[in-house]
């Protein structure tokens, strides 16, 4: 009589990561287990697609005779790095895993990681539209929101996996699966201290990237950023820099995504596209086509001459400084959510050059102690309504909140997608392509 293998799937998920894991274990036989701490009606649509693969789930708790009877654990990024039930697993022999190291294992082809603080997401889109413009098969997945681990068996020797990886997925990541043909840290100025314990431990999440890239292969890597700097001490690989003051490897006359931090990241990702064969022409024509991705300094519209923008994919300080720099002086900001442990100065030094700063959210008291002309509102709502009220023609109203969203929506996405629902009827549909 054969065993089926236990397989516990420890939290579901937000990007789609968790379901694959459970319907890639299920549809090789295995007995599956998902455990969540949501109820099922947050994640009914995922859960209502993997009970008809047979997979079994446990809401509202992880019970530790689950990871007992488990003979593999796959953990969501999420997961804190040393929950004693993954622990407890592990010294009992328990084989734990990850969404990323399955598609590692799976992916036949070459893989390009990107990483970093900020940026790493428009630079990872960037890198697999060059790819594309190039003529080669690029598949854009990790943190961006899709799971290659689905098609990976329906890939060749010459598809590309370009790979978005947040310092939780690199954490977690099993030793030496990672090897890409080019490996890009885009900078590192901090986050996710309500994680990480501390910044050496933030910092040696996105090392393992540096060094994960193999002898010959290329790291990518930012001349601006001390962190970075230190990477390039005893590399491996072959190192190309980006910067403020480096010529890009590739002409972008053409490219079209306002901010100096914008165009910086798409030398880095011309450098790993063409290092993984893209041409010059392609990463060209790529870089004055891309039009960004949503919540990204996107300018969702114009109303009475003013330009509303949705940066709600800003959750550090740093990102904020970088969304202000790229307007002039007559913005109006809209910042808050929940703090996540990371020192305020950059977002208090670009707050404090704004027309006008609208705080909101948890963090929305301590940020006008701090800025005492910034107007406090309960909420986004509240905050768009006043910044709709004091707009001005030639304003930018900007919601960059430098903040994590989880004090009031699930995601960036989501605040974003509300910031887009509360000035819709205040706008003009945008020029195609605008950002």
């Amino acid at each position: 009589m054969n065993v089926r293998t236990q397989v516990l799937i420890m939290g579901l998920g937000r990007f789609g990561g968790g379901e694959a894991v459970a319907r890639w274990y299920a549809r090789r036989r295995a007995d599956v287990l998902v455990t969540d701490l949501r109820d099922e009606a947050v994640l009914s649509g995922a859960v209502e697609r993997l009970k008809r693969d047979g997979v079994r789930f446990r809401f509202g708790e992880h019970d530790a005779g689950d990871f007992r009877r488990a003979d593999i654990v796959a953990v969501n990024p999420a997961v804190p790095f040393d929950h004693p039930l993954v622990a407890e697993a592990a010294d009992r022999g328990a084989e734990i895993v990850t969404e990323i190291g399955l598609t590692l294992r799976e992916w036949p082809g070459p893989v390009v990681a990107v990483t970093g603080t900020n940026g790493k997401s428009t630079t990872a889109a960037l890198c697999a539209a060059m790819l594309t413009e190039s003529g080669l098969a690029a598949h854009l997945g990790g943190n961006i929101g899709r799971s290659l681990l689905p098609v990976a068996r329906e890939c060749g020797f010459a598809d590309i996996a370009v790979l978005e990886l947040s310092s939780f997925q690199l954490a977690w990541l099993e030793h030496d699966l990672l090897a890409p043909v080019a490996g890009i840290v885009t900078n590192v100025s901090g986050d996710h201290f309500d994680r990480h314990p501390d910044f050496d431990h933030y910092v040696a999440a996105k090392r393992r990237l540096a060094e994960s890239v193999p002898s010959g292969d290329l790291l990518v890597l930012n001349r601006d950023d001390e962190v970075c700097q230190s990477f390039a001490v005893r590399p491996r690989s072959r190192v190309a820099w980006f910067g403020r003051a480096d010529a890009p490897p590739v002409p972008l006359d053409g490219f079209r995504l306002r901010g100096d931090h914008n165009r910086v990241n798409a030398a880095a990702a011309a450098h790993a596209a063409l290092a993984a064969g893209a041409n010059e022409d392609g990463c060209a024509r790529a870089g004055a086509k891309f039009v960004g991705l949503p919540h990204r300094l996107q300018t969702i519209g114009e109303a009475r001459g003013i330009r509303f923008v949705d940066d709600s994919v800003s959750t550090t300080p740093e990102a904020t400084r970088a969304a202000v720099d790229s307007f002039g002086q007559d913005v109006i900001l809209l910042t808050g959510g929940r703090d996540k442990g990371l020192p305020w100065r950059s977002l208090l030094t670009a707050a404090s050059g704004a027309k006008a700063v609208v705080a909101y959210g948890e963090t929305g008291p301590r940020l006008q102690e701090e800025l005492p002309r910034a107007h406090l509102s309960r909420n986004l709502d509240q905050a768009v309504r006043f910044a709709l009220g004091i707009a001005e023609p030639g304003d930018t109203v900007l919601l960059s909140p430098g903040f994590s969203s989880y004090d009031e929506f699930e995601g960036f996405d989501a605040r974003g997608r509300r910031f887009c629902e509360l000035i819709s009827d205040e706008t003009d549909t945008p020029p195609e392509g605008e950002v």
